[in-house]
């Protein structure tokens, strides 16, 4: 069990963060459950969270080892531990039974939340904000989010495409935004703001690529050509990522940046030229 293996974790790999079992899911001796976790920064700050572990994460030589040159390291033998993945499947069958008490009176029968994802949406938005366990790890709260898209599929056993239909009516009353497949709550986005990424020159003339400084704007470049004489030439709209860019543009992307600010760089001096 997970408490047992604790203090031996706590003495070899990792002291900093203490945890407690909320809730424990048991299948064929191997235990999994939904903890929360305190813990210091390197600058000594207090964080909390909560979390699906399971025993493999505890486990020397599984969830972590010691290495001979550096020391305490993790491991990903949890992530891959199916009695762990049945436990959220189970976790997601239980959330599917009550919301068809809830929202359908009756047995859920197959395709028929398609009427009430509305309602199941916002109710699991209500379970994140209260600590609910919803997904493996810590699930869409690393992204600032409560649940992924494909956590409301799985509960509803409905295909990711038709339930973005429901999505975007809910986009256009503000009640939720999404970030990638990652739900979260309405926020007032910031102003728009671009962020200078790469620049070109050839012969005095220097083509911008700029991204978006935040996640709320339109995932596209937006280029800008500046003359000889320092002064802008041209700002074209950019063309649009073909990749998510949360860590950084793709190699891909800038390619085809950098290929749009040399055409860019070639039209202004042709028209300069004439």
């Amino acid at each position: 069990m997970i408490a047992d293996l604790l203090p031996h974790y706590y003495e070899h790999y990792r002291s900093d963060v203490q945890y407690d079992v909320l809730r424990s899911i048991v299948i064929d001796g191997h235990e999994t459950a939904w903890m929360s976790f305190v813990g210091s920064g390197r600058e000594g700050e207090p964080f909390t969270g909560r979390e699906l572990k399971c025993e493999c994460d505890f486990t020397e030589g599984v969830g972590w080892q010691i290495h001979d040159k550096f020391g305490a390291v993790g491991l990903d033998g949890g992530r891959k531990c199916l009695k762990r993945q049945a436990a959220l499947r189970l976790r997601h069958l239980e959330l599917r039974e009550e919301y068809a008490e809830r929202f359908l009176n009756q047995p859920e029968k197959f395709g028929m939340f398609s009427s009430c994802i509305r309602e199941i949406t916002l109710d699991l938005i209500e379970k994140g904000q209260a600590g609910e366990w919803l997904e493996d790890g810590g699930g869409a709260a690393f992204y600032g989010g409560y649940f992924y898209l494909q956590t409301l599929a799985a509960i509803t056993d409905i295909y990711m495409g038709h339930l973005w239909e429901d999505m975007y009516a809910l986009l256009e009353e503000k009640l939720i935004e999404i970030d990638g497949a990652v739900v979260k709550s309405y926020t007032k986005p910031p102003p728009p703001k671009w962020e200078e990424f790469a620049r070109i020159e050839q012969d005095g003339w220097i083509g911008i690529a700029k991204l978006p400084g935040h996640r709320r704007m339109a995932q596209e470049w937006k280029f800008e050509v500046l003359n000889p004489a320092g002064k802008s030439a041209i700002h074209s709209p950019g063309k649009r990522l073909l990749h998510d860019p949360i860590f950084g543009p793709d190699v891909e992307d800038v390619a085809r940046a950098e290929e749009q600010l040399k055409n860019l760089i070639q039209v202004c001096r042709e028209y300069a030229e004439k």
